[in-house]
């Protein structure tokens, strides 16, 4: 037999152990396919031979079939797994009649294959978390608005998708959810944004009219400077109340609401944002301010759901539950962006997913969940598949 390397990180221990099952009891396969994939495999030999043994479950292989003695019934599973390891040898690039020797010797337990599917399904979420999270965190960094729109729907479907093959996501976890590193884009970006809102603030002061219509759909929180955040909101109470709304004005309410006091502001600086307007279109940078705003959500998001998906600790259905919630201040964002820039018959919101549990996914397939692979950084860093 085979000896199985010591040293293999538990989850391409887990797909070998999955796939010698198969090898081992073919009926295993009927508990699998409903939930497990070929593309949840990390390793495209593994992916590709997970393909073949459910073509052939497919084909209705003999040994699939009640047998009439023992001597049948083992002589149908040899067949089984010789015909399955002949095809891979001949389909497979860098398969050989001897690997799939070491997938058999790979397997504890043959009855256990449910368990060592859910782990191999387990690294598949976490995978997938991770790499559509960074494309995420790439487009929000390299300031592609639509695409970080775009990449941040497409997170939802992945999730909504392994959230059906894992059968259940807890969004009620009490666990926190942890603070992204710092990037070095952010400095760069946090700088245009301040611009960006001065001119804003510049441009109300000079049509105050427009100030309510601006304030229903751009938020405080929009704003990336403390004081800017201070001045709008003081602007917008203002224009809420009716009231006159100038250099002084403003001036008193900042005052008033305690930003002066807490020093996120000074009064030079409040008087040179409103001191002289700037005549351009509030729309405009009221816009760009919302769009730095979505990509800061977007990034932060981001960042979040690659931090996770990269702890080995947290279970794959809090860690999807935990997804969404991060994604949450993104998806607000981006909708308030859409309802300022489509019509109502376009504007939709992200997907939102249920805590019930999906028929036929892994969890209702088994009684028990999957244990958690230990945290071991570099076992769980997501490689380039060769």
């Amino acid at each position: 037999m085979t000896p199985v390397n010591r040293d293999m990180s538990p989850q391409l221990e887990a797909e070998q152990a999955v796939l010698g099952a198969c090898l081992l009891d073919p009926a295993q396969l009927a508990l699998l396919k409903e939930w497990l994939e070929p593309r949840h495999f990390y390793r495209p030999a593994h992916e590709s031979f997970f393909a073949i043994l459910l073509t052939q479950h497919t084909a209705g292989h003999p040994a699939l079939a009640p047998a009439p003695d023992a001597d049948a019934d083992a002589e149908a599973k040899a067949d089984w797994a010789i015909t399955a390891i002949t095809t891979a040898t001949r389909e497979v690039p860098g398969f050989s009649a001897s690997y799939g020797h070491t997938l058999v010797a790979a397997c504890p337990r043959p009855a256990h294959a449910a368990s060592y599917g859910r782990m191999v399904l387990e690294t598949a979420v976490r995978r997938a978390l991770e790499e559509h999270a960074h494309r995420l965190l790439h487009a929000a960094e390299t300031e592609a608005v639509e695409a970080a729109v775009e990449l941040t729907d497409a997170l939802h479907t992945v999730i909504a998708r392994l959230a059906d093959a894992w059968g259940a996501i807890d969004q009620r976890s009490p666990r926190p959810l942890p603070t992204p590193p710092t990037r070095p884009a952010a400095a760069k970006a946090a700088e245009a944004a301040r611009h960006d809102e001065q001119m804003l603030l510049s441009s109300l002061i000079s049509s105050t009219e427009q100030i309510p219509r601006t304030a229903s759909w751009l938020t405080v929180e929009d704003f990336v400077d403390a004081g800017h955040r201070a001045v709008f909101s003081a602007m917008a109470a203002l224009a809420h109340r009716r009231e006159p709304v100038d250099e002084l004005t403003v001036l008193w309410e900042v005052q008033r609401r305690g930003a002066l006091a807490a020093r996120v502001i000074t009064v030079a600086e409040v008087r040179d944002l409103c001191a002289e307007g700037f005549p351009g279109d509030p729309d405009y940078w009221a816009e760009r301010v919302l769009r730095a705003a979505l990509l800061r959500a977007a990034a932060t998001s981001a960042g979040i759901v690659r931090v996770m998906a990269l702890d080995a600790s947290i279970a794959a259905g809090p860690l999807l539950g935990s997804a969404v919630r991060a994604l949450a201040p993104a998806d607000r964002v981006q909708e308030r962006l859409r309802s300022t820039t489509a019509p109502p018959t376009e504007r939709t919101g992200p997907v939102v997913l249920g805590a019930a549990r999906r028929k036929g996914a892994a969890l209702s397939r088994s009684p028990a969940p999957p244990p958690s692979p230990a945290a071991r950084p570099a076992e769980t860093t997501v490689r380039s598949r060769r």
